[in-house]
Protein backbone atom coordinates (compact mmCIF):
# COMPACT_ATOMS: atom_id res chain seq x y z
CA UNK A 1 0.00 0.00 0.00
CA UNK A 2 1.44 3.37 -0.98
CA UNK A 3 1.76 6.35 1.37
CA UNK A 4 -1.30 8.06 -0.13
CA UNK A 5 -3.59 5.12 0.60
CA UNK A 6 -2.15 4.77 4.10
CA UNK A 7 -2.98 8.43 4.67
CA UNK A 8 -6.57 7.80 3.52
CA UNK A 9 -7.23 4.96 5.95
CA UNK A 10 -5.71 6.85 8.88
CA UNK A 11 -7.75 9.97 8.07
CA UNK A 12 -11.04 8.06 7.69
CA UNK A 13 -11.71 7.82 11.42
CA UNK A 14 -13.11 11.01 12.84
CA UNK A 15 -11.71 12.51 16.00
CA UNK A 16 -14.97 11.82 17.83
CA UNK A 17 -14.77 8.12 16.88
CA UNK A 18 -11.33 7.82 18.42
CA UNK A 19 -12.39 9.95 21.39
CA UNK A 20 -15.44 7.81 22.07
CA UNK A 21 -13.42 4.62 21.78
CA UNK A 22 -10.76 5.98 24.13
CA UNK A 23 -13.33 7.17 26.70
CA UNK A 24 -14.99 3.77 26.74
CA UNK A 25 -11.87 1.63 27.07
CA UNK A 26 -8.96 3.72 28.40
CA UNK A 27 -7.97 6.33 30.97
CA UNK A 28 -4.76 8.28 31.60
CA UNK A 29 -3.83 8.57 35.28
CA UNK A 30 -1.23 10.88 36.83
CA UNK A 31 1.15 8.86 39.00
CA UNK A 32 0.95 10.72 42.31
CA UNK A 33 1.02 7.95 44.94
CA UNK A 34 3.58 5.35 45.92
CA UNK A 35 1.16 2.60 44.91
CA UNK A 36 0.87 4.00 41.39
CA UNK A 37 4.65 4.45 41.19
CA UNK A 38 5.13 0.79 42.06
CA UNK A 39 2.68 -0.19 39.31
CA UNK A 40 4.54 2.06 36.86
CA UNK A 41 7.98 0.70 37.69
CA UNK A 42 6.75 -2.90 37.48
CA UNK A 43 5.18 -2.21 34.08
CA UNK A 44 8.49 -0.76 32.88
CA UNK A 45 10.31 -3.84 34.16
CA UNK A 46 7.87 -6.11 32.35
CA UNK A 47 8.28 -4.30 29.02
CA UNK A 48 11.91 -3.21 29.02
CA UNK A 49 13.56 -6.01 30.99
CA UNK A 50 11.41 -9.10 30.50
CA UNK A 51 10.15 -8.45 26.97
CA UNK A 52 12.93 -6.45 25.32
CA UNK A 53 15.86 -7.63 27.40
CA UNK A 54 17.15 -4.12 28.16
CA UNK A 55 18.64 -5.22 31.46
CA UNK A 56 21.07 -2.28 31.56
CA UNK A 57 18.18 0.15 32.05
CA UNK A 58 17.59 1.29 35.60
CA UNK A 59 19.18 0.39 38.90
CA UNK A 60 19.71 -3.35 39.38
CA UNK A 61 19.16 -2.90 43.12
CA UNK A 62 15.38 -2.96 42.63
CA UNK A 63 13.73 -6.34 42.12
CA UNK A 64 10.98 -6.60 39.49
CA UNK A 65 10.97 -2.83 39.04
CA UNK A 66 12.81 -0.61 36.55
CA UNK A 67 13.87 2.62 38.30
CA UNK A 68 16.62 5.12 37.51
CA UNK A 69 18.08 8.35 38.89
CA UNK A 70 15.64 10.55 36.96
CA UNK A 71 12.46 9.09 38.44
CA UNK A 72 12.64 11.07 41.68
CA UNK A 73 11.79 14.34 39.95
CA UNK A 74 10.09 13.08 36.77
CA UNK A 75 6.39 13.45 36.02
CA UNK A 76 4.80 10.05 35.40
CA UNK A 77 1.59 8.88 33.69
CA UNK A 78 -0.06 5.48 33.42
CA UNK A 79 -2.57 4.36 30.79
CA UNK A 80 -5.27 2.09 32.23
CA UNK A 81 -7.53 -0.33 30.36
CA UNK A 82 -10.94 0.30 31.95
CA UNK A 83 -12.61 -3.12 31.44
CA UNK A 84 -9.74 -4.95 33.17
CA UNK A 85 -8.58 -2.08 35.43
CA UNK A 86 -5.06 -2.97 34.29
CA UNK A 87 -2.22 -0.53 33.68
CA UNK A 88 -1.17 -1.20 30.09
CA UNK A 89 0.91 1.87 29.21
CA UNK A 90 3.39 4.30 30.73
CA UNK A 91 5.31 7.47 29.89
CA UNK A 92 7.26 10.10 31.80
CA UNK A 93 8.49 13.65 31.35
CA UNK A 94 11.90 14.52 32.77
CA UNK A 95 12.19 18.27 33.43
CA UNK A 96 15.58 19.94 33.21
CA UNK A 97 15.93 21.07 36.83
CA UNK A 98 18.88 23.31 37.63
CA UNK A 99 19.35 22.06 41.19
CA UNK A 100 20.03 18.53 39.96
CA UNK A 101 22.57 19.67 37.35
CA UNK A 102 21.95 16.45 35.43
CA UNK A 103 22.17 15.97 31.70
CA UNK A 104 19.00 14.69 30.16
CA UNK A 105 19.33 11.02 29.15
CA UNK A 106 19.23 11.91 25.46
CA UNK A 107 22.24 14.21 25.89
CA UNK A 108 24.19 11.40 27.52
CA UNK A 109 23.31 8.76 24.94
CA UNK A 110 23.55 10.98 21.85
CA UNK A 111 26.97 12.23 22.95
CA UNK A 112 27.34 15.22 20.63
CA UNK A 113 25.69 18.61 20.01
CA UNK A 114 22.22 18.61 18.52
CA UNK A 115 21.66 20.20 15.12
CA UNK A 116 18.88 22.79 15.26
CA UNK A 117 19.76 24.33 11.88
CA UNK A 118 16.79 22.83 10.03
CA UNK A 119 14.27 23.54 12.80
CA UNK A 120 12.24 26.43 14.13
CA UNK A 121 14.36 26.37 17.28
CA UNK A 122 17.21 28.86 17.60
CA UNK A 123 18.31 28.03 21.11
CA UNK A 124 16.99 25.68 23.75
CA UNK A 125 17.13 27.29 27.17
CA UNK A 126 17.97 24.80 29.85
CA UNK A 127 15.08 25.78 32.09
CA UNK A 128 12.49 25.39 29.34
CA UNK A 129 13.11 21.85 28.13
CA UNK A 130 12.34 18.35 29.21
CA UNK A 131 12.66 14.84 27.87
CA UNK A 132 9.82 12.51 26.97
CA UNK A 133 10.97 9.01 27.78
CA UNK A 134 10.26 5.39 28.75
CA UNK A 135 7.14 5.14 26.57
CA UNK A 136 5.91 1.60 27.19
CA UNK A 137 2.80 -0.29 26.08
CA UNK A 138 2.08 -3.88 27.03
CA UNK A 139 2.57 -6.17 24.05
CA UNK A 140 -1.05 -7.33 23.99
CA UNK A 141 -2.16 -3.72 23.40
CA UNK A 142 0.63 -2.57 21.13
CA UNK A 143 -1.31 -3.23 17.94
CA UNK A 144 -4.97 -2.23 18.14
CA UNK A 145 -6.00 -4.24 15.11
CA UNK A 146 -9.02 -6.47 14.56
CA UNK A 147 -8.43 -10.19 14.35
CA UNK A 148 -9.27 -10.13 10.65
CA UNK A 149 -7.46 -6.90 9.82
CA UNK A 150 -5.00 -6.77 6.92
CA UNK A 151 -2.90 -3.77 5.96
CA UNK A 152 -3.96 -4.18 2.32
CA UNK A 153 -7.70 -3.88 3.06
CA UNK A 154 -9.56 -1.02 1.44
CA UNK A 155 -10.46 1.83 3.86
CA UNK A 156 -14.20 1.12 3.72
CA UNK A 157 -13.61 -2.52 4.66
CA UNK A 158 -11.34 -1.47 7.50
CA UNK A 159 -13.99 0.90 8.86
CA UNK A 160 -16.27 -2.09 9.42
CA UNK A 161 -13.81 -3.30 12.07
CA UNK A 162 -14.91 -0.49 14.37
CA UNK A 163 -18.49 -1.68 14.57
CA UNK A 164 -18.21 -4.92 16.52
CA UNK A 165 -17.72 -4.10 20.23
CA UNK A 166 -15.46 -7.09 20.85
CA UNK A 167 -13.04 -6.30 18.07
CA UNK A 168 -9.96 -4.16 18.42
CA UNK A 169 -9.79 -0.65 17.09
CA UNK A 170 -8.01 -0.56 13.72
CA UNK A 171 -5.68 2.35 14.53
CA UNK A 172 -2.87 2.20 17.05
CA UNK A 173 -3.60 5.54 18.71
CA UNK A 174 -2.35 4.61 22.19
CA UNK A 175 1.11 6.21 21.69
CA UNK A 176 -0.71 9.48 21.03
CA UNK A 177 -2.57 9.13 24.34
CA UNK A 178 0.75 8.78 26.14
CA UNK A 179 2.26 11.72 24.27
CA UNK A 180 -0.73 13.89 25.16
CA UNK A 181 -0.18 13.16 28.85
CA UNK A 182 3.39 14.46 28.67
CA UNK A 183 2.22 17.53 26.76
CA UNK A 184 -0.18 18.27 29.61
CA UNK A 185 2.66 18.04 32.13
CA UNK A 186 4.94 20.18 29.98
CA UNK A 187 2.33 22.88 29.52
CA UNK A 188 1.75 23.07 33.28
CA UNK A 189 5.51 23.28 33.87
CA UNK A 190 5.85 26.10 31.30
CA UNK A 191 8.18 24.03 29.14
CA UNK A 192 8.64 25.08 25.53
CA UNK A 193 10.40 22.06 24.09
CA UNK A 194 10.42 18.32 24.58
CA UNK A 195 13.23 16.08 23.38
CA UNK A 196 12.97 12.33 22.93
CA UNK A 197 14.68 9.18 21.68
CA UNK A 198 12.28 7.15 19.55
CA UNK A 199 12.37 4.32 17.05
CA UNK A 200 12.08 5.55 13.44
CA UNK A 201 8.80 3.66 12.93
CA UNK A 202 7.30 5.28 16.04
CA UNK A 203 8.34 8.70 14.76
CA UNK A 204 6.46 7.97 11.53
CA UNK A 205 3.35 6.85 13.43
CA UNK A 206 3.35 9.94 15.66
CA UNK A 207 3.61 12.20 12.61
CA UNK A 208 0.60 10.48 11.08
CA UNK A 209 -1.31 11.01 14.31
CA UNK A 210 -0.56 14.74 14.24
CA UNK A 211 2.54 15.17 16.42
CA UNK A 212 4.77 17.72 14.68
CA UNK A 213 8.45 17.68 15.49
CA UNK A 214 11.86 18.48 14.02
CA UNK A 215 14.64 15.90 13.89
CA UNK A 216 17.72 17.41 15.53
CA UNK A 217 20.29 14.74 14.78
CA UNK A 218 21.12 11.61 12.85
CA UNK A 219 19.89 8.14 13.86
CA UNK A 220 22.02 6.65 16.61
CA UNK A 221 22.36 3.45 18.59
CA UNK A 222 20.65 3.26 21.97
CA UNK A 223 19.01 -0.12 22.63
CA UNK A 224 18.37 -0.26 18.90
CA UNK A 225 18.24 2.53 16.34
CA UNK A 226 16.77 5.79 17.63
CA UNK A 227 16.15 9.24 16.18
CA UNK A 228 16.17 12.47 18.24
CA UNK A 229 13.05 14.60 17.66
CA UNK A 230 12.31 17.99 19.23
CA UNK A 231 8.66 18.87 19.87
CA UNK A 232 7.61 22.46 20.45
CA UNK A 233 5.21 22.15 23.39
CA UNK A 234 3.50 25.54 23.07
CA UNK A 235 2.44 24.89 19.49
CA UNK A 236 1.27 21.34 20.17
CA UNK A 237 -0.69 22.32 23.30
CA UNK A 238 -2.68 24.97 21.45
Amino acid sequence: MNAYKKGIWIAMWKKEDIGNHYSKYFQMVNVNTQELKTIAYKLRHSVFHEEYGYYELGNSHYKNMEIDEYDEYSLHSLLFHKPSNQAIGYIRLIPQIKKHCNQLPIEKYYGKPFDFSATRVNKVERANIGEISRMAIMSSFRRRLSDNYRIDQEPVKQAENIVHPNQRYPINYLPMCLMSATMHFAFKENMEYGLAMVEPKLAILLRRLGVQFDQIGKPFECFGTRVPPCVRIVVLSR
